[in-house]
């Protein structure tokens, strides 16, 4: 065993070094190779954020959910945070027209941003969300196509809007956040 800054560390049954309090393996790695093993990280990680962002969007099991509290949606429309900010300019571009429901290609297109940014912003809003608002329940309406009724024609994507009532008070949200 290898000791340092009083962590335990041992041989992995791979022959590589584990940290038993922080469930990390040190793997030594070419230098040549280090921004691939990166990018191999990141490719997994984001593969598994796709994964659990799929389990958040909602089933027609999961119908009628709460709504957002007026205060805590203020409180994201003045939330500086990368994520809050780009869901309050999807949240802006939906709130004009209740019930439309658009993609991630027409969601982009409606706020001039590049597809995978706005692919890559449902993960964070998850764990932004969990973080700061203390909830899982999106401040919009999530479903995937074969889940809707009438199911939209084409592939089976997420579509993404406000209903009536939270188109109202997303309004009011706004409206409160430019006040302040």
């Amino acid at each position: 065993m290898w000791f340092q800054h009083h962590t335990q560390y041992h041989l992995g049954k791979h022959g590589h070094i584990m940290n038993d309090n922080e469930g990390f393996s040190l793997v030594p790695v070419p230098n040549e190779y280090v921004g691939a093993v990166y990018r191999l990280l990141a490719d997994l990680s984001e593969r598994q954020d796709l994964a659990e962002h799929d389990s958040l969007v909602p089933t027609g099991a999961q119908a009628n959910v709460p709504l957002w509290p007026l205060e805590k949606l203020i409180q994201f429309a003045n939330d500086r945070s990368k994520t809050a900010s780009l869901i309050g300019e999807i949240l802006d571009i939906l709130v004009d027209r209740p019930e439309r429901r658009l993609n991630i290609d027409e969601l982009a297109k409606e706020i001039e941003r590049p597809r995978s940014q706005v692919k890559m912003v449902w993960t964070h809003l998850g764990r932004t969300i969990r973080a700061r608002y203390d909830t899982k329940i999106w401040p919009l309406t999530a479903y995937w196509a074969d889940n809707m009724d009438p199911r939209p024609d084409g592939p089976n994507v997420v579509y993404y809007w406000l209903t009536d009532e939270q188109a109202e008070l997303w309004k009011q949200a706004r409206d409160a956040s430019r006040e302040s």
